[in-house]
């Protein structure tokens, strides 16, 4: 016998308990099915409608941020909502100003940006890879629009209130939800699937090395909070170097967004120059930093605690029996390595 959560149970689990713990993840998996199917389906089915009442011309860059951002957000709700509501969450203690402090911030954002330099390097060694074979994967548009409101919105959504939802969502009800008895699983499955649900692989890489950080942060500090102002730093700072170099290098950045690294090199200006160097010491410069983070924490030992026995009997064996994360994990593989080849 063995104690999980201060509860007396055996170290494998009889047919009801299993029974009762897939049903669990069976929820959890529903919620990602729920916020995958709006994002992708019911937006589709939208965007076929309003072409068909108001003619292709109705999107402009504004209609088009307007529904590029309104989407997800209406996704993540939902799926926010229904998690609290299925999984009977409580997420006023994930709100507390204990267990963390300017420093526990500090070094999550140094960790998140170092990670995600590395992230964008190891996405371009694998776009360099796919290139020498032919392939083409669609790329991440990130430049800013014509429609002063238009970027207005998508700075406000990009920085502000996506990172919200997406930590209330993945840190939030992924996170606590499958937390009980492998803490070290729920870390590496809210990592992955908040990695995937970017549907492409450059950001899905960004997505699960800075997804590690923020989820065990989020579980030692016992708060959201940091993970919350950690994307939000993250996202602006990516927002303004992308900004930075679209404005004072168009074509480089253009060329750059497109993957074709040999012809942005080519274009590289006096003016270029500037933007360039700035934006490659402040990488370097928290990516060292990151490194030094990174060893502190291993020297230190803060490891996450180790699962018991009961622990695993918990989480894999039970968990690979639960369908709605296979179709999670089938429409998450067609999203990130088929669709955007095919596209």
């Amino acid at each position: 016998m063995e104690y999980i959560s201060n509860t007396q149970v055996s170290v494998i689990p009889d047919p009801a308990e299993k029974r009762a713990i897939r049903f669990r993840y069976n929820m959890v998996g529903l919620i990602l099915i729920i916020n995958t199917f709006i994002f992708n389906v019911v937006s589709r089915g939208m965007k076929i409608v309003l072409e068909a009442a108001f003619g292709k011309e109705f999107w402009t860059d504004f209609t088009e941020v307007i529904f590029s951002c309104g989407m997800p957000i209406l996704a993540e709700t939902v799926s926010i909502i229904i998690g609290i509501t299925l999984l009977k969450l409580d997420f006023k203690p994930l709100f507390t100003r204990e267990g963390y402090t300017g420093g526990t911030v500090a070094k999550l954002v140094t960790l998140s940006v170092g990670l995600q330099t590395a992230a964008a390097y190891i996405a371009a060694a694998i776009t360099a890879i796919l290139g020498f074979f032919g392939l083409e994967g669609a790329t991440v548009d990130l430049s800013a629009k014509t429609s002063l409101s238009g970027n207005l919105i998508m700075y406000f959504y990009a920085c502000l209130l996506g990172p919200v939802l997406e930590e209330l969502l993945y840190r939030g009800v992924i996170l606590q939800s499958m937390r009980k008895y492998n803490e070290r699983f729920a870390i590496f499955l809210s990592a992955a699937v908040f990695g995937l649900m970017h549907q492409n692989y450059q950001q899905a890489i960004l997505g699960f090395l800075v997804g590690i950080p923020l989820a065990v942060v989020t579980i030692k500090s016992g708060s959201i909070v940091p993970a919350i102002f950690t994307h939000i730093i993250l996202n602006t700072m990516g927002t303004v170097c992308n900004c930075w170099l679209q404005y004072s290098a168009p074509d480089l950045f253009n060329n750059m967004l497109n993957g074709d690294v040999m012809t942005a090199a080519e274009m590289i200006t006096p003016e270029a120059l500037i933007p360039i160097i700035c934006i490659f010491a402040y990488r370097m410069g928290f990516m060292l930093a990151a490194l030094i983070v990174g060893i502190i924490v291993l020297v230190k030992g803060r490891n996450m605690r180790i699962p018991t026995p009961a622990g695993k009997a918990r989480t894999w064996p039970v968990f690979i029996t639960s369908i709605c994360w296979w179709i999670v994990f089938a429409s998450y593989a067609y999203l990130n390595f088929v669709q955007p080849f095919t596209m």
